[in-house]
């Protein structure tokens, strides 16, 4: 159907749109653009177009721009989407989850802007950035759905997913998401060189003072040591009870080697001193590492909704 086809072409266009807005997102934060435009929103210097156009300006108006365009893009994606599949929950679901947060990241970026004196400024930039990953991710998802409709390649029946893996996924997935909030928090806080050039600890310390820029640091650190060992134990239970279900096994192995590489570029972003390029891959990976185990979230379905055929399955995910 033409209309679909056309549909799915827009929802490719608003997750590329999607992904353009954290980037430029990370690189407002990593550049300390966040005052290019001074205190004022959504205009920049009280105008439209700011006479003077210094580097951090520009990069803040950009960043405004790129989010305008994208938040109408996931307008239109949403509306059409509800009126092409009214009576698809998962749709509507995707569709009010894309549109919400990115209300609400970009309310909580004009937050920290006109009231950056009276605000949590490190906390609030770090919600900011987790609101725009559920956004992303969502429309991700939403463009992911568009694309098995109408024919639902998603849950079969013949192989479904036992209570304890939609557990260990699910749990996989708010782990990650505390762990990019400590991430953010590192970046908004300035302790990316908390432990100067030091790996894997810091230092001769391993356990800082977690109010201090090598704490936070090293808070991080130790989730994302957690995150690569879950991860690899999710694929490991994968393999031994799920190995014929293609989506799951596909995306355990992309799991898993996102976070390895997600580790490494962690690595080279303290070895190059918290070099831009090293910091935006990073940022990359995870917000497709996060995409990836929530479409597993997706397709596996709720923990507490059972199939006919799921009580043969084994209760533990490591057991076959």
């Amino acid at each position: 159907m033409k209309q679909l086809r056309i549909l799915r072409a827009l929802a490719v266009v608003t997750s590329v749109g999607a992904y353009i807005m954290l980037l430029m997102g990370a690189i407002v934060s990593k550049t300390e653009s966040g005052k290019g435009c001074g205190n004022s929103w959504p205009f920049c210097h009280g105008q439209l177009i700011p006479e003077s156009m210094p580097i951090s300006t520009l990069i803040e108006l950009s960043h405004r721009v790129v989010s305008g365009i994208d938040g109408l893009l996931i307008l239109i994606l949403t509306v059409w989407s509800w009126m092409m599949f009214k009576d698809n929950m998962r749709v509507k679901t995707l569709g009010f989850m894309s549109l919400f947060f990115v209300v609400l990241q970009g309310g909580l970026g004009a937050l920290t802007v006109v009231f950056e004196g009276e605000f949590a400024k490190k906390f609030a930039l770090a919600l900011h950035f987790g609101f725009s990953l559920i956004s992303f991710a969502s429309v991700i998802l939403l463009t992911v759905t568009l694309f098995q409709l109408p024919k639902q390649l998603s849950v079969k029946d013949d192989q479904p997913i036992s209570k304890g893996m939609k557990i260990a996924t699910w749990g996989l997935a708010a782990w990650t998401y505390v762990i990019v909030y400590t991430g953010a928090l590192v970046r908004h806080a300035d302790a990316t060189m908390g432990c100067g050039y030091s790996f894997p600890g810091c230092g001769t310390t391993l356990l800082p003072d977690f109010t201090s820029l090598a704490g936070i640091h090293m808070l991080h650190r130790y989730g994302a040591y957690s995150m690569w060992l879950f991860s690899l134990l999710f694929l490991i239970g994968i393999l031994k009870a799920f190995r014929d279900r293609q989506d799951f096994v596909r995306g355990g192995w992309m799991a898993f080697v996102l976070i390895t590489l997600q580790a490494l570029t962690g690595i080279i972003t303290i070895k190059t001193g918290g070099q831009l390029v090293a910091a935006l891959v990073h940022t990359t990976i995870i917000s497709v590492y996060f995409s990836v185990i929530s479409y597993l979230c997706m397709q596996g379905g709720w923990p507490w909704k059972r199939s006919l055929k799921e009580a043969e399955l084994p209760a533990n995910p490591m057991v076959n």
